[in-house]
């Protein structure tokens, strides 16, 4: 079950046919999701895992892909983007993960490169002529793994999460809320994690020109009241309902509330925005900018909190030709041979952006509409489907 399932449909624009990450043509996806400790409290299904994505088929990895980084506030780690600002680009997988298996993840990504590398057959120096540093981004899963050293994910299983990248004709699905990257994670005081969705470009009869965007996040942050859905302010209407009504939805809420302020409560959510569209770097720093207003159709004005850290990867698939010099003279100058979007043809993609964000947003909170019970016990409440829908058939403005 998705956002639309429950009446409402996210901008003007049409969906790729999954209305996911996975409509960029070559791109592959991996997620892994396992227990958090062998020896869980009996009653919790607490998790923990990685989500990878690798713009291109893995045989060709390290041909970059023109990118653009934006940092909305910065209590966080996207590990990569000072490549990003000044290479432009990237020529690594990028992976989510939880804050303390950043690092295990950063070193699972080196070793993944190494063996592809190897595969290929390159020497000592085409290797260094085709490095680049690995993009792996966090947040805090604190609130439902509070046993922090146990949240670390293990070698095997990060391994695991890169050898098994699929592609959408591979039959590679992306598997939201509670799952990869996305365990353990909270988004306006429900379960949360990872969303997906997607936009058409420029859909008419001209194929050539058509593009297609897609985000992907991992949705870890935001108060109840702050929660809003096509314009309706959900959060405090169930905030209200939860008062005024049953007292174990009052205690389910209060759950959360408790938790002192800090990056356990604020918690952060890490987007990325893949289009097939020739964007030039600074059209894509523009994008990854523009993830900030599909953020804000979600979260309204609780949205880049003190603790947060809302960090945001925009890239393009499309080819502008060989990154690495063809001959060994270093004042010989050489040129891309591609064509780019135009600065004023760029709003509809702003468009795409937003739309394709807020909806990937809200399809991760639906996607952990079960909820999940915490290392301590304590239960998480899951996004209240028929009691949305019921609030959306009520208040939504349908024009």
């Amino acid at each position: 079950m998705r956002i639309r399932d429950l009446g409402y449909t996210p901008g003007i624009l049409p969906t790729g046919p999954t209305n996911s990450i996975l409509d960029i043509d070559g791109l592959h996806i991996s997620q892994v999701t396992v227990p958090t400790t062998a020896n869980l409290n009996p009653e919790s299904t607490a998790s923990k895992g990685v989500t990878v994505v690798s713009p291109r088929p893995p045989k060709e990895y390290y041909q970059p892909c023109r990118a653009g980084t934006f940092c909305f506030n910065g209590n966080g780690e996207f590990t990569g983007s000072r490549q990003i600002a000044d290479w432009g680009f990237t020529n690594t997988p990028i992976a989510f993960t939880n804050s303390l298996s950043l690092g295990s993840v950063f070193d699972a990504s080196w070793d993944w490169a190494l063996e592809q590398q190897k595969r290929i057959g390159w020497d000592w120096d085409a290797a260094g002529k085709h490095f680049g540093t690995p993009v792996v981004g966090e947040t805090c899963d604190w609130i439902i793994n509070e046993e922090v050293p146990s949240t670390r994910v293990g070698r095997d299983d990060i391994k695991r999460c890169f050898d098994g990248l699929k592609s959408r004709e591979d039959g590679a699905k992306v598997y939201e809320g509670q799952k990869g990257g996305g365990c353990g994670m909270t988004c306006h005081q429900f379960a949360g994690g990872t969303g997906t969705s997607s936009r058409t470009v420029n859909p008419g009869d001209d194929k050539s020109k058509q593009y297609t965007l897609a985000a992907l996040c991992q949705s870890n942050y935001g108060l109840r009241e702050d929660l809003v859905i096509g314009g309706v302010p959900i959060g405090k209407i169930l905030k209200k309902q939860a008062k005024a009504g049953s007292t174990s939805e009052t205690i389910k809420a209060s759950a959360l509330e408790d938790i002192p302020a800090g990056r356990t409560k604020d918690g952060s959510i890490i987007i990325l925005v893949v289009t097939d569209a020739p964007l030039t770097t600074n059209e894509l720093d523009r994008v990854a900018r523009h993830i900030t207003v599909g953020l804000c159709q979600v979260g309204s004005y609780g949205v880049g909190r003190n603790s947060s850290g809302d960090i945001f990867v925009a890239l393009s698939t499309a080819s502008s030709g060989p990154e690495v010099r063809e001959g060994s003279d270093r004042q010989k100058i050489e040129t891309y041979a591609t064509e780019y979007v135009k600065s004023q043809s760029i709003d509809p993609f702003f468009y795409a952006c937003a739309e394709a964000v807020e909806e990937a947003i809200l399809n991760s909170m639906v996607g952990a509409a079960d909820g999940v019970v915490a290392m301590n016990g304590t239960k998480i409440e899951g996004f209240p489907i028929n009691k949305v829908k019921g609030l959306l058939e009520q208040h939504l403005v349908k024009v």
